[in-house]
């Protein structure tokens, strides 16, 4: 019995050394001070990899004379932003009045700026005008920031304009072409900057977590390169980050591009069901819009839907699907919109569930297209895309 009662006090003595040292090993503090920074102002690291926009704060702490320490655990380097709150008696709430991305670890960690809180608040670019140290993690993300950062900025400013100019000019047809090329051309150089350094550097956290956000956009990337983006980054030394890029690999693979239709059920506007790889003709290309009657950007898709249906008359098979939940706002829609091409509805939970899962609906309208083969080549909410993409395919 005594012996008994040995062996257990020192199985719980080793247990708790364990998880004391486990607890030091995870543990993260980072120090800084900024002048002119109010007392009533809130600091928080924010933890912002979750896919669904999901932001938690793993850390907190109100500054006295400008100086801050927030302290927490983490198991791995994580993307975080360092973000500094005034609280809005209006909003009832914290709104964020300076931030920064930051990428902490189980460290002591360091932030200084020369300019002060106001000066800092102005600025764009944070990154670039604060220094933080301790974090190896956090270094690599610094050489990220300084090469790709021009592209960072030229996407965030033809983006901006875009949809300023989206709004100033009703969506014009011919303004919005213009400057949705712009975004475009950006962000496809944004994406080449990213990969281009990922190349040079597989091995980096920051590259592991770029992988991560890239297998989140569906639709984006043939299986080939979803493979291969994911080979690249697995020399990555954080196990916990190559094992997350692994898990998002498999939902990219289902969404990937040329992958074949995935297949579905669908009610026709005189009440028959059908699956929908029965209406794909091979050697024709195939457009769908998904659309509700009480979406405003769908209802304004839908001269752009006509315009492609008569088109490519002969080349194109066009199927409007729509959400709507009850079938008389459907039906008084079509109407008023004279939708003369074939009119689909997914009507019940289980067509809403098949058809959501097969495109990740999760935002309409959503225009997908399909080659002569039926596979996904495209898969947009912007009708302009969807032109361009028939246009390089089917020509002008």
């Amino acid at each position: 019995m005594f012996k008994h009662l040995v062996s257990l006090s020192m199985s719980g003595l080793m247990a708790l050394t364990l998880t004391v040292s486990s607890k030091a090993a995870s543990e993260f503090s980072l120090k800084g001070s900024l002048a002119g920074m109010p007392d009533s102002v809130r600091v928080v690291l924010v933890d912002i990899e979750d896919p669904n926009g999901k932001r938690e704060i793993i850390a907190e702490a109100m500054p006295k004379g400008g100086d801050f320490e927030l302290k927490g655990n983490l198991k791995s380097p994580r993307m975080c932003e360092l973000a500094f709150q005034r609280y809005s008696p209006q909003r009832e709430g914290y709104l964020t009045s300076i931030s920064t991305r930051v990428m902490p670890e189980p460290s002591e960690m360091t932030f200084s700026t020369e300019l002060t809180f106001d000066s800092l608040r102005k600025s764009r670019g944070t990154e670039g005008l604060v220094k933080i140290t301790g974090s190896k993690a956090h270094d690599e993300f610094c050489e990220y920031f300084a090469q790709v950062y021009p592209a960072e900025k030229k996407e965030s400013d033809a983006s901006y304009l875009s949809a300023k100019k989206y709004f100033a000019t009703n969506d014009n047809k011919d303004t919005m072409a213009v400057y949705n090329a712009r975004k475009n051309e950006a962000i496809a150089e944004l994406v080449a900057a990213k990969r281009e350094f990922m190349a040079a550097h597989p091995s980096y956290n920051i590259s592991g977590y770029l992988a991560q956000k890239e297998l989140e956009k569906l639709f984006a990337y043939t299986a080939d390169e979803i493979d291969a983006m994911v080979d690249m980054v697995k020399v990555c030394p954080d196990t916990a980050r190559v094992a997350t890029v692994n898990r998002r690999k498999n939902h990219a693979m289902r969404y990937a591009l040329n992958r074949q239709c995935p297949d579905f059920e669908v009610t026709h506007a005189d009440g028959n069901v059908a699956q929908f790889s029965s209406l794909i003709n091979p050697g024709k290309y195939t457009f769908i819009d998904f659309w509700a009657s009480w979406c405003g950007p769908c209802r304004a898709a839908i001269p752009h839907v006509r315009e492609l249906y008569k088109k490519y008359d002969g080349k194109l098979d066009v199927y409007s699907i729509s959400v709507d939940e009850t079938e008389k706002p459907w039906r008084n829609a079509m109407k008023k919109e004279q939708m003369e091409w074939a009119q689909l509805r997914l009507d019940g939970e289980k067509q809403m569930g098949e058809g959501a899962k097969a495109f990740f609906l999760t935002t309409i309208p959503r225009l997908i297209i399909l080659n002569d083969k039926g596979e996904v080549i495209c898969s947009t909410n912007l009708p302009d895309e969807a032109t361009a993409c028939l246009e390089k395919h089917l020509g002008k």
